[in-house]
């Protein structure tokens, strides 16, 4: 084979390889994108959606939060009574949750942080409105 036909073979190569290449880009971009905008966590009971809870990690098929699991466990909750205490929930998606949490510690503990912040801002705005309609 002649050294032209050699280089011809392998800039030919070297543009599928290319076109190859920048398909698998695009599609980790998309990969990158639906995680962040709500696709798989690597738990199959734990959805992201933008369009719920801002995001927050979420037991799928019902509105509770891997943050709403964790504070029931700290108050003493065992996962069977949390199951009890929201019937939409089973078992194993408790359980999944609480394996996320340990996967994520950091980041469910600034949703929680968060909340309590949210919380203390609505009591401060509660107490304001008490005090004012109580003392014109």
């Amino acid at each position: 084979m002649s050294a032209k036909v050699e280089a011809e073979r392998i800039y030919a190569e070297l543009g599928s390889i290319r076109q190859e290449l920048i398909a698998v880009k695009t599609q980790l971009a998309q990969m990158v994108e639906a995680r962040k905008m709500g696709g798989p966590t690597g738990h199959p009971y734990i959805i992201r959606s933008s369009q719920m809870h801002h995001g927050e990690p979420t037991i799928d098929g019902s509105s509770i939060t891997v943050r709403t699991v964790i504070e029931r466990t700290r108050l003493g909750d065992t996962p069977a009574q949390i199951v009890e205490a929201y019937p939409v929930l089973t078992l194993a998606q408790v359980h999944d949750a609480l394996a996320y949490y340990y996967d994520h510690p950091g980041e469910i503990e600034e949703y929680i942080q968060e909340n309590r912040e949210a919380l203390w801002r609505m009591k401060q705005q509660l107490d304001t409105v008490v005090i004012a309609t109580l003392h014109p």
